[in-house]
């Protein structure tokens, strides 16, 4: 009889952690209007210590909408951080595009969300409605993969 207890009580400590958490998460949300972590996807540039990197943060409770910032970091140094579009139809994969030795096009689903980075430089700018460019070699994409994990996939 003492080991049903013991379980029973190990069980609901379990579900008030589960409870807990949930509460924790859904306020954060509810009252800062994102989730209390961010996913990242890292681009590793070959030859370098040089990470492009997307986070992605969820802004709604249940709803595939996000808030995207791009980073760009040498070692542990981070260069800079630029908010990217937010995506408010769960299509938060971005195409990087290679067209020099240090510059790079990121182009996402929305016609807006493109931007040139020069990583030797640590400088970003939005691109607007400029098309991709013509010397721009596809180097992977920042997507989730088959088991939904967030990530660069060359």
């Amino acid at each position: 009889m003492k080991i049903v207890k013991l379980l029973v009580l190990v069980m609901l400590a379990i579900f008030a952690i589960g409870v807990l958490e949930l509460a924790y998460e859904g306020g954060h949300r509810l009252i800062l209007g994102n989730a209390s972590y961010s996913s990242e996807a890292i681009y590793e540039v070959p030859g370098t210590s040089v990470e492009i990197v997307l986070e992605r943060r969820a802004i709604h409770l249940f709803l595939a909408e996000y808030e995207r910032v791009l980073v760009l970091r040498e070692g542990n140094e981070e260069l800079f951080r630029k908010k990217a579009a937010d995506d408010s139809g769960g299509y938060c994969r971005m195409n990087v595009y290679q067209t020099s030795a240090t510059e790079y096009f990121l182009s996402g689903d929305l016609s807006f969300d493109r931007y040139f980075l020069n990583t030797a430089k640590a400088t970003f700018r939005d691109a607007g409605l400029e098309p991709k460019p013509t010397n721009a070699k596809f180097v992977g994409a920042f997507d989730s993969d088959e088991e939904s994990e967030w990530r660069f996939i060359p």
